[in-house]
């Protein structure tokens, strides 16, 4: 009972020092002094210009096109799957061949690095609201990227043709023999 009675008289007395801080802070105190101050501080202070903002350079945004030298943002030779591709060497030997064929002045993206059994569909979105259907696929550094129609994944030069709310369609082109090569249709589902 005494303990109580304890916090009883300690609520109560805390509520009575509030009640007295609200109403000092309500007091009209003199502030003549301070408005003095002000006056004269504003009258005796010089104003000084300020110099013009710098202008500002507009940004010009820059792409890594060097072609045939080493890229640094891809894996070393020894670090990468295995890809398909034949050598320069071999498509040489067929210049009459007219089948697809890969570009070989094309700049590579970033998904390319990756073989397509490492990337993984997340998801689907629009952009803007209404616009064209595009995928989010977690490359293996578990990176999100955002790709759409035309766009290229995989090591066999896969160039997407389609994306649905369920999966990204594919045609790559693949070694056939030596210096052929033939397209075929893969896809990227969507992971549950």
């Amino acid at each position: 009972m005494n303990a109580r009675v304890a916090v009883r008289s300690a609520r109560s007395a805390g509520v009575v020092w509030l009640g007295v801080a609200l109403l000092v802070g309500c007091a009209q105190p003199d502030l003549s002094g301070v408005q003095q101050f002000v006056a004269t501080t504003q009258k005796t202070t010089p104003l000084k210009k300020l110099d013009p903002p710098p202008t500002i350079k507009p940004y010009e945004p820059f792409a890594y096109t060097a072609q045939g030298i080493k890229d640094p943002f891809v894996l070393a030779p020894f670090a990468q799957e295995e890809e398909l591709e034949l050598p320069q060497e071999l498509v040489a030997q067929s210049p009459n061949y007219k089948g697809p064929r890969p570009d070989p002045n094309r700049v590579r993206e970033e998904l390319e690095k990756y073989s397509l059994g490492s990337l993984k569909m997340m998801g689907t979105f629009r952009m803007g609201g209404g616009g064209e259907l595009w995928a989010l696929v977690l490359a293996p550094d578990n990176v999100v990227h955002r790709v759409q129609k035309n766009n290229y994944l995989g090591t066999n030069h896969g160039k997407i043709v389609g994306i649905t709310e369920q999966r990204v369609e594919l045609k790559e082109i693949v070694p056939e023999g030596p210096g052929r090569w033939q397209e075929r249709e893969a896809f990227l589902s969507l992971t549950q």
